[in-house]
C-alpha cells in the first residue's frame, strides 16, 4: 500500500491548490483472477484505498480513492487517484463530444489555477465546438447561437446565457484593458456548464430513461 499523509488537491472554497491532511483511511478490497494472489507467482491484483482529507486552510473535506495494481513480492503501484467528493461538475464526461470536452476541460483547469481570462476564452470555445457539432451554421458565433435556439437545442434563457458568454469572451480576447475577475469567470464557466448539461448530459440521461422504460 502507498500510504499517504497529505494530498495536493484543488480546494473549491479557497480556489487554490492546497496541501490537505489525511484524517481517515481504509481499504476498499482487492481483486484478482488468481485463487490466492498472495501465494501464486506473478498473480496480478487490483485494489482500492479510500482517504478522507481536510484542507489545512478552511477544513473543506475531501474523499479520495487511490487505485492500486501490483504483483505480490514484486511491486505495487498507484494507477489512479480520484477525488470522489466534492464533485462540483454535473456534466457527464462520456456524453460530451471530444472537441467540446477538450475545451470544457481546459476551461475547468484554467479556473482551478486562477487563470480567469483563459477560462472565459475556453468557455467561449466550448460554444463554438457545440455549434459545429450540432451543425448550427451562421456567419459568426452570434448567428450560430441563434441557430441553436431556432433548431430547438436551447431555450431562450440558455440563449441569453450563451450570448453573455460570447460577449465576455469577445472582450477578454480583444480588449487589452478588460480584466476578468474571479466572479465573472466563475459565472461564465457555470453558465457554460449548464448549457452542456442541458444539451448533452440530460439528453443522454433522458435517452437512458426511455431505454429502461421500454
Amino acid at each position: 500500500m502507498s500510504e499517504k499523509e497529505s494530498f495536493d488537491v484543488f480546494c473549491p472554497q479557497c480556489n487554490i491548490l492546497v496541501d490537505a491532511k489525511v484524517i481517515a483511511k481504509g481499504a476498499g478490497g482487492f481483486r484478482s483472477n488468481a485463487i490466492n494472489p498472495m501465494d501464486e507467482v506473478d498473480a496480478e491484483y487490483h485494489g482500492d484505498y479510500y482517504y478522507v482529507f481536510l484542507c489545512r486552510r478552511c477544513n473543506q473535506p475531501f474523499l479520495v480513492r487511490q487505485s492500486l495494481y501490483g504483483i505480490p513480492g514484486e511491486f505495487e503501484t498507484v494507477t489512479e487517484e480520484t477525488v470522489l467528493y466534492p464533485n462540483e461538475s454535473k456534466v457527464l464526461p462520456e456524453a460530451l463530444p471530444d472537441s467540446v470536452k477538450a475545451a470544457y476541460d481546459q476551461a475547468a483547469r484554467s479556473f482551478h489555477v486562477s487563470l480567469f481570462e483563459p477560462c472565459v476564452l475556453m468557455s467561449r470555445k466550448c460554444l463554438e465546438a457545440v455549434c459545429k457539432i450540432l451543425n448550427a451554421d451562421g456567419k459568426n458565433l452570434s448567428a450560430r447561437l441563434d441557430r441553436l435556439h431556432q433548431d430547438g437545442h436551447i431555450d431562450s434563457r440558455l440563449l441569453n446565457w450563451a450570448h453573455q458568454i460570447r460577449l465576455v469572451g469577445n472582450e477578454a480576447a480583444h480588449d487589452i484593458d478588460f480584466i476578468v475577475t474571479k466572479e465573472d469567470a466563475r459565472d461564465i464557466f457555470d453558465f457554460t456548464e449548464a448549457i452542456l448539461i442541458y444539451i448533452f448530459s440530460l439528453t443522454k440521461r433522458f435517452e437512458a430513461l426511455q431505454s429502461r422504460r421500454k
